[in-house]
């Protein structure tokens, strides 16, 4: 998946890069938002060397993207399935009502697998494998520059 923005500050060797939201981007919270509600600042690792005002073209792999996707989706998912079986199993054991004890635990199971996949956003990012790359700086010809360069 490829995106373009514009680097907009430079923080030692990362660059923040805003970049205008797609549709296929939903509003997670990934990313920091912008001054505008279709707008994103992602923070990236800059080994182009781009300057302010450089426009750049962001790359994040396929195969990465379906990885963020299962553990944003599919851990707390599983979460959810694991927490109404334990439910039912409990409520059973204990004679408690099956279909509370079920709809307790599964939405308990399902918030801790959020605060869970939370704590484990630091090791996401130190990592970068979930962050998107820059792969081309893209110089624009600043005004009132000509072809010498006077």
């Amino acid at each position: 998946m490829n995106e373009y923005g514009e680097i907009i500050e430079l923080k030692s060797s990362n660059a923040v890069v805003k970049v205008k939201r797609n549709s296929a981007c939903g509003h997670c919270g990934a990313c920091s938002k912008g001054t505008l509600p279709d707008e994103m600042l992602l923070t990236v690792p800059n080994p182009l060397h781009g300057e302010v005002g450089d426009h750049v073209e962001l790359e994040l792999a396929s195969g990465q993207v379906l990885k963020a996707s299962a553990i944003a989706y599919l851990i707390p998912l599983l979460a959810l399935i694991l927490g109404v079986a334990a439910g039912y199993i409990l409520g059973d054991k204990f004679s408690f009502n099956q279909e509370l004890s079920a709809c307790l635990l599964g939405l308990l199971f399902t918030i801790l697998s959020f605060f869970g996949i939370r704590a484990m956003e630091p090791q996401f990012r130190k990592g970068h494998q979930f962050t998107p790359q820059v792969i081309q700086v893209i110089k624009l010809e600043k005004k009132g520059e000509n072809e010498d360069g006077e």
